[in-house]
């Protein structure tokens, strides 16, 4: 059996010991959340739900929404990368459906390269839609550390 360290426990243990990225040892955890109705909005549309402050990480993004209609999907991404944060996933037919970056979904979320992903200037996070027009509830999460 092996015993072996984790990149943070590492740092820590080594001489000198090398210092942590704050924001992965000892920031309180910030949230925003906000929602978007839509109406009809269409395939390709995007929706610009959160902003994150310079250097912040973030450690996870959270969609709940109401049946926006079948065949539709949705992606979190930034102006970087689309889906950074949530792959697209569809089909959001049915009320109440949750996808998490840490905690999964109701279908299978593939971007983790958004996990404890550093901005660093102050970043809108956007939901792009996609597959069909969508109507209904969308609610946002997001959880970061500066």
């Amino acid at each position: 059996m092996a015993s072996v360290k984790s990149v943070n426990i590492t740092n820590l243990d080594a001489s000198p010991s090398v210092m942590i990225d704050s924001n992965n040892s000892s920031s309180p955890i910030m949230v925003w959340h906000d929602t978007y109705e839509a109406s009809s909005l269409g395939s390709g549309s995007d929706i610009t739900i959160g902003r994150i402050p310079a250097g912040a990480s973030i450690h996870d993004v959270i969609l709940k929404c109401d049946a926006l209609g079948g065949s539709s999907t949705l992606k979190v991404g930034d102006s970087g990368d689309d889906d950074r944060y949530l792959a697209a996933v569809g089909t959001w037919n049915a009320a109440g459906q949750v996808q998490s970056m840490l905690g999964g979904s109701t279908a299978a979320n593939t971007a983790v390269a958004g996990l404890g992903y550093k901005v660093s200037s102050a970043t809108d996070l956007k939901i792009t839609t996609g597959g069909a027009a969508i109507t209904g509830t969308i609610y946002f999460w997001v959880y970061y550390s500066i």
